[in-house]
């Protein structure tokens, strides 16, 4: 770049150095308000993390993305008006920085309009989930969690190259647990937990939306190329898939115990907080045929609900 001035030089520089890194710096703001719309124009107000101040509480909230070998860094900035927040996740270790870019010895919650800094190695590919620990599982029913979805560093020789992606992220919600006078709850910089009456959620959803009206996971005229799927048990609940007998599932990410063969077909079941992932294959599969969603209590083992969803668009 013989010739060319100092300061173009050095703009070139930074600018090269945020296009490499800007992937792997997310804002994620924690808020309190926020609106759900369920079956018959019913709705509820919910809490969630979005990725600006005009961005819409969706559920799940704002996704990260890496790949394997990235450092992550994550800019939290919590609008929150009711009680200190934070992020967190059971399988991938943050660690939280103060303003002057130093490690925290011990974390802590984000007070309205704070900033919390936080970072983590993408070490292992998988989909994961990550939300507000305090008050649990208030906070994290009420809406704030959100995903984080490490890619293998180097592309899968053997996957399609038009490889169809869906994400199934469930949950269940208590409407309960949505009203003023609950999510209304003024701040207090103790933490003091909330008073919740007993959990009997009345809705059952899928990616924010009541789980019946969910879409199947191909086109008809695409049934022979395999899908991959994303499941995340974002609710308190057992969460389990029945698939028709000739679906073919192949585990990609996730532990193996959670699959189960019968001849009524494969069934996935994600306890609360487990994800996984896995390539179906549904070539096989009648072109009228549906799986089968479950949502058992834990503690009564009663299904409490069932929904058919049809395999094909």
């Amino acid at each position: 770049m013989k010739g060319c001035p100092k300061s173009i030089v050095l703009f070139c520089f930074l600018l090269s150095n945020l296009f490499l890194f800007s992937q792997n710096e997310h804002l994620v703001i924690g808020r309190t308000t926020g609106k759900l719309l369920l079956k018959n124009n019913v709705s509820v107000r919910t809490f969630g993390f979005t990725n600006s101040l005009s961005g819409q509480v969706t559920l799940p909230g704002s996704e990260i993305r890496a790949k394997v070998g990235d450092t992550v860094r994550v800019d939290f900035w919590s609008i929150s008006q009711g009680n200190p927040v934070s992020l967190f996740c059971k399988e991938i270790d943050f660690v939280q920085w103060d303003k002057n870019n130093k490690v925290m010895k011990k974390k802590e919650a984000i007070h309205h309009m704070e900033h919390g800094f936080y970072s983590f190695r993408a070490e292992k590919p998988g989909t994961y989930l990550y939300y507000s620990p305090e008050n649990y599982p208030f906070n994290l029913q009420a809406g704030m969690f959100g995903l984080i979805i490490i890619e293998p560093k180097e592309k899968d020789p053997l996957a399609p190259e038009s490889l169809r992606e869906i994400l199934w992220c469930s949950n269940e919600l208590d409407t309960k647990w949505h009203t003023d006078a609950i999510m209304g709850t003024e701040y207090d910089s103790r933490n003091k937990p909330i008073v919740l009456p007993p959990y009997q959620p009345n809705y059952f959803l899928i990616n924010g939306k009541v789980a019946s009206e969910t879409n199947g996971l191909q086109s008809l005229d695409r049934k022979n190329e395999a899908v991959l799927l994303r499941l995340v048990n974002s609710g308190l609940y057992l969460h389990e898939i029945v698939f028709p007998p000739n679906a073919k599932l192949k585990l990609r990410f996730g532990s193996e115990t959670a699959l189960t063969e019968s001849a009524n077909g494969c069934t996935v079941a994600l306890h609360a907080g487990e994800s996984m992932e896995i390539l179906v294959s549904l070539e096989n599969v009648g072109d009228t045929e549906r799986l089968i969603y479950h949502f058992t209590d834990p503690i009564s083992k009663k299904k409490v609900y069932e929904t058919a969803i049809a395999v094909f668009n």
